[in-house]
Parts: C-alpha cells; structure tokens; sequence
C-alpha cells in the first residue's frame, strides 16, 4: 500500500507482484482511493488558502475576520455544484432504501415496444455528411439527445471530469469481485466524507435490456441492432428517451453514482425503470471517483474516444497486468479472411454503381479511393494464393506498393477519416440487406455476415495507417487463405495512456519475468520513474513444496522439447509419474500439459495406463469448445467431493484434470483447497519458432534501443515462462491454502529458468535427481498435513487414504 500510495504521489509507475490470496484487489483500492481522498482535501486547502491570499493583497487594509468572511461565502459557491450532487444522491440513496424496506415499488411503465416498422428509404443509405464525431457511430437523432443530456441541468453548471481511478482488468467477472472487496471498505459507506461513486463501464451485451436485442447472442450483432434502433428511421430502442424527454436517463445516472452497485445490479435496476444501463454509466462516469473497466475500453485510443474517457492527471491501475503486452498487441492487430475483403468490395462496386448520381463529389471521390485499396487488396490476397508460399509478410509500403499506380493518389489516414464520418460501413452494408431482402433471400446470418466483412475492413485500414516500422502485413494459407496486420511494437500506442495519466500501477500475481515491461513497454521512460514490489506469499513456507523432477522412476531423464514430445520411452516415463503422484496425493490434481497435440499423444500412449489411474481418481480432459469449461470444473469439483467408487467397488481419492497450457483452464481459474493439491507442470510450453509472426516479433526486439544481444531469446524465454507461472499459480489461492508443484523437466533446473519464476515461488524450489527422493518429499508433505489439525480446509479423508 505505501509503494502504491508513494508511486501516484510522486508520478511514478509502479509495477507491483503480490500472489492471489493475499488482499491484492483490496490493497490496490484503499491505496489509489486513501490517495484521492487526501488529494481531494489537499485541493480544498490549497484553493482556500490562495483566495485569502488574494483578498488579503487586493486590500490589505481589511481585518482578518473580512476577509474570512469572504473566503467562506466563495468556498460555499464553488462548493454549491458538488453539495447539491451529493444532496441528490443522498435523496436517491435514501429513496432505494425505503424501496428496500417497503418490499414493493411501483414500477416505471415500460415503453410500448409496438406499431409499424417504418419503411426505409434509399435516401437513408447515402453517406453522412462532416459533423464532430465522437466514434459513437450515432445517428442525427441521437446526437441531439446526447447534445441535449451534456446540456446543464437547470440552474446546474455542466459536471466537470473529477479525479478519478481507472480500475481495469481482464475479465468482466475479475471487476465483479472488485466491486466486493470495495463493498467491504469505508469508502462504501454513506455517512463517511470519503465515499466514493464507483461506476462500471462494460459491453451492450453486458449491460442491454432490450430482450429482442440481448437474444441475439453475439456482441457484434448486439452493437449492431442497438445501433439500427437508434437511426433515424428505424424502430427505436424503447429504453432509451427521446429528444426532450432527457430526465429518465438523468435519474439513472444518479441511481448508478448513488449506491455501489455490479454490472448485474445496474441491469436489473435498468430494467425496474425502464431505461438503458449502458448509456446511464457513460452518463455518469464523469462525476465518478472510481471507474471499472474492462482492458480494451482503456488501451484502445478509438474506445476511449468514444467513452469519452479523459486520462490527464488520473490514476490508471492495471490488475492482472502479467499479460499487458500481448493484450495491446492484440487489439492493436487484425486478422481478416480474403473472402471478407472481396465481399466488402463486390458491395461497394454495387453501391457506387446505384448511387453514382446522387453522391456529392466529395462522396463519390472518397469512394472511389476506398474501392481503389480494396480492389488492390484483392488482387494481392489473389497473387498469394496461386503462388506456392504458405505464407509471406511485408509492410504496409510494400503492401501499397503491389496496389500498382492507382495507389499513388491514396491517403489511408483520409480514407480512415472518411469511413468514420460518413458511417459508409453500415449504409452499404443496409443497402446491400436491403436489396437482398427484396429478392426475399436475405437470411439474419447473411446479414451480420456483410456487415462484419465491411467492419473487418475497416479495422484493417485503421491498423495499416499505423507508423510503418511498427507493424507487419502477414498472409497465410492454414485456414484458408487470410490476411494479418500485425502490431510489433506496444510501447507507443501504451504512452499514450503514460503521458496523460498521473500514474499508471501495473499488478498481478505473478509478474515475472519483468524484463519484457522495461524493454517493450518503456524503452524510453529513465528507471528512476519506477516503484517495483514483489511480495511473499502470506502462506507458511511449509505449505508449499516446489520440485523440479528430472528423472522419472525408470531412471529416464526428463526433457519435453518439441522434438522428443512423441517419443513413446518419453511418454511411459511421464505416466510413471503421474501414476506414482496421484497415489500419494489427495483430492485434485491437475496436470498441465504444453499443447492439446500433446494432450492428444498422451491418450494414444497410454491405453493401457489411463484405466489405471481411472481407479485412483476419476479423469477429466480440457475441452476445446469454452462452453464445456463450466461443465468439466462442475464434474471435476463434484469428484473431488463426492468420490465415485471405481470398479473395484472401492472409493475414489479424488479426481485427475488434464489442462492445457494458454488454454481455457490455465488462468482466471482457481484450483483451491482440494481441487488443487498438486500441479503437474509437463515441459515447457516454447511458442512455434517457425511462426513467421514470432519470428518477426523476435527480430523487432532486437533492434530496440538498449537490446541486449540475448533480446531475442529473452523475449521467447519469457513468453514461455509466462504461461508457466500463470499455470502452476493456479493452485495456492489463500492464506490457509497449500499444495505441491512438480516442474516436470530438466531444463527447470537450469538457475536461468528458476529465475524466471515467482519469488514466492522459485525462492524454495528443490531440484530432485531421483524420483525417489521426490516422491519422498511429496509423501512426508502431505503426512504432515493430515497430522497437523486445523490445516486447510480441514477435511476429513477417505478411509483408503487412511
């Protein structure tokens, strides 16, 4: 909390490693919100002591008790905006509760969702002209409703942007137990000077109640129905008021800052009044204190703009940071099937020839550019694929250069600029349904389909004005054929949250390797501008057994490389460790394995040894679609429980998951208590060398300033390290938590890959020679578990176990 506290009130960057279990979402909250509570009084003393400055100088002659006088009736009028917001969401707060109480409320009349569809109009397909855009892709009507709700209430000044905590992270389920932990601390109360308004910023398909749109599923089809209820036009969105008609929202803006409320709740508050969560939080987020969000609305330059989130001077904590990188230069990146390009172009080629004479020149100009680049796009994508390569990469000049001539006259950063302004994504993509739908062979799939091959498009276009050295244009055949912008370098699109914020935290439980955040992230930032904390765990260290097994009970040495991954010997030898460690092991134990390949080899190997292990525990395998995930930890967790007897009539000892490394298991997942006592980590999970992606990456990093010549190693290295300590730190989940963690490979033994790990961890790892002595250490482990009371969950064993 004091490096954290420290770090914002010197205007630093604090990177920050403390294991999960130990308060680190509860410490990163009353560190950011202790500091902006003391900024807050800090700015009142500092505004009341330079007015009685002034006064006093601009008539020294006047007593003391005058110029308080005065310095008090200023205060209360620059204080008069915010005690009249606090005093209307007391009146809210106050309104809920006797809600609460009464145990009935009268509810809002939902707005009639009936009457005819309006008919749509060709004029409605032409192009929008210029007018200030917010990247909220909204229609004329709701400009002026949005217009209308920034105007000042009566006899209310527009709110100004408060200082504020930008609290993000990956998951929207991570900022849920947030808002928890935040529920748990003063600075949720109501009667404290401290509390704070907390607003969570998410997804229309977290935060729609219009059912007819939520049933459609995919957050693409969401954003684009939403958006069709909203143009003029079309049907509106009931929940969402009209121009003049701007109080409903404004009352729900109030109702999100006045209580301390999660994603569900504000849904089914939206839904009690009948007006749209997801613009009442947008509403409200400049009057907030602390702000939750998930990773893309915060990195990505265009979502922030059209939030209208202002970073200048304000906190950003960034939790589960360990993935920071990658997520950047993910979002930043586009991948995009050739068949998605020639579609996009067949539908302009088709809009241009029905509108050609009703297109303003400026319209007609800008069109026939953007034809010009799909049309070349088109032709490089067909090059590729009757060549023989299976895949090729350049950058974006040369990519412009094989568009021929017709390139030269071609400015993409116009062209960008253009289709944002004129929305001419959705007017062809409504216009091609629209003719479709008139030959009454226009299918919904069919629809979205178009409309995703125009925004696909789109998004390609934006990242190929990117600076020409930061990025890479990637074709490939392995799933067909595809065409990839991808990003290399993260550190400037992330200065632009550095430079405006007064500090940005980076947190996680398991951090390391750190080395990637220095080089990639903040090659230019001096390294007296950071504040750097590891912490232990708060477990005892005889909670935690760390070993590296190099052999196996066969006395085979143990080393996972890719090219040995098949070896049957190999194979044996690993199911001769699993075997012998769930027999000495209670309740769960998960095995990660570096590939869904591997996992697959293992279930040919070991026909014969799988039965076996069936009768200690019962089996469960990653699935490879994420909606089994739910249903494979339920089984898992019920095995572990409740064991089944075998076929020996005997009971069960637990249950056995296999995991895959960077799959749907292997972070965001807890394995405590019983469901993890052991982690089995198989190999080290090395990225594809081959990949040309990674090969280009790997070479980028070398020629940054300050690379060492080992840049590239490192960086895959600590690619692969990474995903081991999101792995293995799946097990120990709290402070009465304990397990054992077998790395299951002789590179692990190495001193430069045990320094990759966590402290918390790599501080006692054991390197075995012989499985004996491993085996040993896991069996006196949990032998002293069992006889020491109170440990853990506490559980009682089978009688087998016994």
């Amino acid at each position: 909390m004091r490096t954290v506290f420290a770090a914002i009130e010197d205007r630093k960057i604090a990177v920050v490693e403390s294991p999960t279990g130990t308060g680190k979402s509860l410490t990163l909250l009353t560190a950011t919100l202790s500091w902006l509570a003391a900024h807050r009084r800090r700015l009142d003393e500092a505004a009341e002591a330079d007015m009685r400055a002034r006064f006093a100088a601009e008539d020294p002659d006047d007593p003391p008790w005058i110029i308080e006088n005065a310095v008090k009736r200023h205060m209360g009028e620059l204080r008069h905006a915010e005690a009249e917001r606090a005093a209307r969401l007391a009146a809210v707060r106050e309104r809920e509760r006797r809600r609460t109480e009464q145990g009935a409320f009268r509810k809002r009349p939902r707005p009639s969702t009936a009457g005819p569809k309006e008919e749509v109009k060709e004029a409605d397909f032409l192009p929008e002209d210029s007018e200030p855009d917010d990247g909220l892709n909204l229609s004329a009507e709701v400009r002026a409703l949005m217009a209308q709700l920034d105007k000042p209430r009566t006899q209310e000044e527009v709110e100004e942007d408060v200082p504020k905590v930008y609290f993000t992270s990956r998951t929207h389920s991570q900022l849920r137990q947030l808002t928890a932990e935040l529920l748990k601390t003063s600075f949720a109360e109501d009667d404290t000077d401290d509390r704070v308004s907390a607003v969570p910023l998410a997804s229309r398909r977290q935060m729609c109640i219009n059912d007819k749109v939520r049933a459609l599923g995919r957050e693409d089809k969401i954003n684009e129905a939403c958006l069709d209820m909203q143009k003029s036009g079309a049907q509106r969105c009931p929940h969402l008021p009209r121009k003049g008609d701007e109080g409903p929202l404004l009352d729900a803006s109030d109702s999100v800052l006045a209580t301390v409320r999660d994603i569900e709740d504000l849904v089914t508050e939206g839904r009690r009044a009948g007006v749209c969560p997801y613009y009442a939080t947008r509403r409200a987020t400049k009057a907030a204190q602390l702000v939750t969000l998930p990773y893309n609305l915060i990195l990505q330059k265009n979502a922030r703009e059209a939030l209208g989130i202002n970073l200048t001077d304000q906190i950003v904590v960034i939790d589960e940071a360990h993935n920071l990188i990658d997520t950047i230069l993910g979002i930043y990146s586009v991948s995009l099937p050739t068949s998605h390009i020639s579609s996009a172009a067949a539908q302009l080629t088709q809009y241009l020839h029905r509108f050609r004479s009703r297109l303003k020149p400026r319209h007609s100009l800008m069109i026939q550019q953007t034809l010009t680049v799909l049309r070349g796009l088109v032709g490089v994508c067909a090059a590729f694929e009757n060549g023989k390569e299976s895949s090729e990469m350049m950058d974006v000049n040369t990519l412009m250069a094989c568009f021929g001539r017709s390139a030269d006259a071609v400015n993409l950063l116009e062209i960008v600029g253009y289709l944002k302004e004129s929305k001419l994504a959705r007017k062809v993509s409504g216009f091609a349904e629209s003719l479709e739908e008139k030959e009454g062979k226009r299918s919904a799939a069919a629809r979205h389909a178009s409309i995703a091959a125009f925004r696909g498009v789109e998004a390609l276009l934006l990242s190929l004005t990117d600076a020409r050295d930061d990025g890479r244009v990637i074709l490939s055949k392995e799933d067909g054929t595809v065409l990839k912008y991808v990003l290399l370098n993260p550190a400037e699109r992330f200065a632009e949250v550095v430079s405006a914020a007064r500090s940005v935290v980076l947190a996680g439980g398991t951090m390391e390797p750190l080395a990637d955040f220095f080089t990639q992230l903040f090659p230019s930032i001096p390294r007296d501008r950071f504040a750097t904390l590891s912490c232990a765990h708060v477990i005892p260290k005889t909670h935690l057994l760390t070993q590296v097994i190099t052999r196996g009970p066969r006395k085979l040495d143990l080393e996972f490389t890719f090219a040995k991954r098949r070896d049957p010997a190999l194979l044996g030898e690993l199911g001769a460790v699993v075997q012998s460690t769930v027999g000495l092991v209670p309740d769960g134990v998960v095995v990660f394995v570096p590939s869904y390949a591997f996992l697959d080899a293992l279930k040919a190997t070991w026909t014969t040894l799988l039965p076996k292990l069936e009768q200690r525990k019962q089996i469960f395998y990653e699935p490879q679609t994420a909606g089994e995930v739910e249903t494979v930890l339920r089984g898992y967790a019920q095995a572990i429980e409740a064991p089944k007897l075998n076929d020996a009539g005997r009971a069960r000892t637990g249950a056995l998951l296999f995991a895959v490394v960077g799959g749907k298991l292997s972070e965001g997942i807890n394995f405590s208590d019983r469901l993890g006592r052991c982690v089995i980590m198989v190999g080290l999970p090395f990225a594809n060398v081959r990949s040309v992606e990674l090969q280009e990456r790997m070479r980028y990093v070398e020629r940054l300033p300050g690379a060492g010549k080992d840049a590239a190693r490192e960086l895959y290295e600590n690619l692969c390290m990474r995903t081991v300590n999101q792995s293995i730190g799946r097990a120990i989940r709290h402070a009465n938590d304990y397990a054992t963690i077998l790395l299951v490979d002789n590179r692990y033994a190495r001193p430069r890959v045990r320094g990759k790990l966590p402290k918390w961890i790599g501080e006692g790892v054991r390197v075995c020679n012989d499985w004996g002595e491993a085996a040993k250490g896991i069996a006196g482990f949990f032998r002293d578990k069992r006889v020491v009371e109170g440990v853990g969950a506490g559980v009682k064993r089978p009688a087998e176990e016994q």
